[in-house]
C-alpha cells in the first residue's frame, strides 16, 4: 500500500521555537499533527567545528500535495541558517488515522 502522507523532520533551537512552528502549521492546515520531541542531544559539523546542541525534533504529519508549503513555512519561521528538513513517505499504517488526516487537512 502506498499513501499520499508524508512525515517531515526538523530540528529547533528550543522549545519555544519548536511550538510556535508547530502551531503555525497545524493552525494553516499544513500539518495534521506536530509531536515535539524536547532535548534530543545533536552531534554534527559546522563552519568546520564538531558542535554538541540540544534542540527538539519536530515530526510533522501531512499529505504530499502539501510539501512545498510545510518546507517554505519551516524555512521562513525557523531560527537556523540552514534548518534540517527530511521527508520520509509513508508507506502504511493505520487506515483511522489516516482518514482522521485527510478530514483534519482538507
Amino acid at each position: 500500500m502506498t499513501t499520499h502522507f508524508r512525515l517531515v523532520f526538523t530540528t529547533c533551537a528550543n522549545a519555544s521555537e519548536a511550538r510556535a512552528m508547530a502551531e503555525q502549521l497545524v493552525s494553516q492546515k499544513l500539518a495534521a499533527c506536530v509531536s515535539i520531541l524536547p532535548n534530543v542531544e545533536s552531534v554534527y559539523m559546522w563552519e568546520g567545528e564538531v558542535t554538541q546542541a540540544t534542540e527538539c525534533k519536530l515530526l510533522i504529519k501531512t499529505k504530499s500535495e502539501k510539501m512545498n508549503q510545510v518546507i517554505q513555512t519551516i524555512k521562513q519561521l525557523h531560527s537556523y541558517e540552514v534548518p534540517e528538513v527530511q521527508v520520509v513517505d509513508v508507506s502504511t499504517g493505520n487506515l483511522a488515522y489516516f482518514n482522521w488526516m485527510d478530514e483534519v487537512l482538507n
